[in-house]
């Protein structure tokens, strides 16, 4: 069977080949741990996770690489608001509530779980890549990107750079030092108080997109298999991740699939930190396990908008339990585990990543297996399904059942 996949650059589904050949080398963009996270997290961390294990089922070897952006605005705007306390602090605190939060949706741990702040130095290294060759100038001690000099800045958004400049853009600072709209700062002159690192350039700090393409690079090589995020970071983040990987490196593409997922609605406007109406996955676990909540975000399609509404879980608890309990009639003992996917579930799933499609083929086997109708390994096949899937409650791997490995 062949795997296709969706990706954001191009917009069209192809046949998945990894860079080398059984190896997949794939990058999520991970969390700014100035605050609580929430639901629209964890929808984002169990989607790339199931698709991660799925990669592992189909015979891949997955380097799973999450960063976590300790250092920018919103980091020293805490910061100052609490009295200067250290940002360290602050991180080490939300990281460890949200590392608890993904544990019990049994979301694996990354391969690789890089801090921005222990990788200034491959920063400035790829800063100075990007000076050397042409695309990068220095004003003062900041340093931008040049967009002029990269032709397909814009082509993962399909937009022109009069339609990019029209967009809202959280990069596009200091515009009186910038030679053009949309270029970009890279190393950034902080104020009196504020963290910084040495550079060739004065006392700074990094830009926000810089600190992305330096881990990858670090972690995974100059060119990627997938790289993951929400769609709100097409742009500027992901654009702005091309164009540094490509101009320090030469390399062309720095990422063969592009996967962004949709974004959380609350009664349809998107769940986010600023605008405060936030639904936490830590409080809704107390009402419910979190295998229903698993279920509950893994039924929207990756890239679909999902839009949460008081009741939306509580639907689904008829699947849940029957989906729990034909499991529980699978065979135990030698061998036990080894049985093969759903058929029609492998199907879905091969076709672009289609989870709520192989959800429905697995409720169907389900069905069968409590009427007694299904074939004589049903059972088997509908439990490897659900774990591939992650569910704790099917033997999946993972911090839900004690394992906590990459």
């Amino acid at each position: 069977m062949t795997f296709r996949l969706f990706t954001s650059l191009g917009n069209e589904v192809r046949t998945f080949s990894p860079v080398k050949e059984g190896e997949v080398r794939m990058y999520v963009c991970g969390v700014t741990p100035y605050d609580v996270t929430h639901l629209g997290h964890a929808f984002s961390y169990v989607q790339f996770d199931t698709l991660r294990r799925y990669l592992g089922w189909i015979g891949y070897r997955v380097r799973y690489v999450q960063n976590v952006t300790d250092i920018d605005d919103d980091m020293i705007m805490v910061s100052r608001r609490q009295g200067g306390r250290p940002i360290a602090e602050i991180r080490d605190e939300n990281d460890a509530i949200l590392r608890a939060d993904l544990d019990r949706l049994n979301v694996l741990r990354p391969t690789v779980y890089p801090y921005a702040t222990d990788h200034i130095p491959e920063i400035i290294e790829t800063t100075q890549r990007l000076i050397e060759r042409g695309h990068a100038y220095v004003v003062e001690g900041d340093v931008f990107f040049d967009v002029s000099t990269f032709p397909r800045y814009g082509r993962l958004n399909g937009m022109s750079l009069e339609e990019l400049g029209k967009r809202e853009n959280p990069e596009s600072k200091r515009a009186h030092k910038k030679r053009n709209h949309l270029d970009f700062l890279l190393w950034q002159q902080v104020d009196p108080g504020d963290p910084s690192w040495d550079s060739p350039w004065g006392p700074g700090r990094p830009g926000w997109s810089i600190e992305c393409t330096a881990m990858a690079v670090k972690h995974l090589g100059t060119q990627i298999d997938i790289h993951g995020g929400g769609s709100d970071l097409k742009y500027p983040h992901h654009e702005n991740e091309i164009a540094q990987a490509e101009c320090a490196y030469g390399v062309e593409p720095f990422c063969g699939w592009w996967v962004h997922n949709g974004m959380l609605q609350l009664d349809g406007v998107k769940m986010s930190k600023s605008l405060g109406n936030l639904v936490l996955a830590r409080d809704l676990m107390r009402t419910y396990e979190p295998d229903h909540l698993r279920l509950y975000l893994l039924s929207h399609h990756i890239r679909a908008d999902a839009n949460y509404t008081a009741g939306a879980i509580d639907a689904l608890a008829d699947r849940y339990g029957r989906l729990r309990a034909a499991a529980q009639r699978a065979s135990d003992g030698p061998g036990a585990g080894s049985a093969p996917m759903l058929q029609d579930a492998r199907e879905r799933l091969d076709d672009d990543f289609d989870v709520p499609g192989a959800l429905d083929a697995a409720d169907r086997a389900a069905a069968r297996v409590l009427a007694g109708t299904g074939n004589e390994d049903e059972a088997d096949r509908l439990r490897q399904t659900l774990a591939v899937l992650g569910f704790a409650f099917a033997g999946a791997r993972g911090p839900a059942n004690g394992d906590f490995s990459p």
